[in-house]
């Protein structure tokens, strides 16, 4: 079972993924404040990988994918696995690659720079990150 933080990452996350226009098409688990997303089927499994949800943007056609991860959940082999395959999906065009969203405590901003270096995937404009306010997750 997720704890609350990370489910509060989530919706972060996903309320971000749907001010750039996406339309949310899975979501993972459950949480008061996220209402209808709650009734949403789980996300797509990619290459052995579910992100924690995923969305269409109705304007340009493309997947996005958004991960919540915890102060203790961003520096492991789990992590950077998601991250190799999230972070370098592409459309069915070979050009467009996935945005990713990843949402995380403010205070580890630093342990996700240090993964992203590891994978490949500091400073990629599809990447987005949210760094929430640690007072705001407890």
């Amino acid at each position: 079972m997720p704890s609350h933080a990370h489910q509060s990452l989530l919706l972060w996350g996903v309320r971000r993924m749907i001010s750039d226009g996406f339309r949310v098409a899975g979501f993972d688990g459950r949480i008061d404040q996220a209402g209808e997303l709650n009734r949403l089927p789980a996300p797509i499994e990619l290459r052995g990988v579910r992100p924690d949800a995923c969305g269409v943007s109705p304007a340009e056609g493309t997947l996005g994918f958004v991960e919540a991860k915890t102060g203790g959940d961003i520096d492991n082999q789990h992590t950077r696995q998601q991250l190799r395959v999230l972070g370098y999906a592409r459309m069915r065009d070979g050009e467009t690659r996935c945005p990713l969203y990843i949402a995380i405590p403010r205070s580890c901003a630093y342990a996700l720079d240090r993964v992203l270096i590891d994978v490949g995937l500091i400073g990629s404009k599809h990447v987005r990150r949210i760094h929430v306010p640690d007072i705001l997750l407890v």
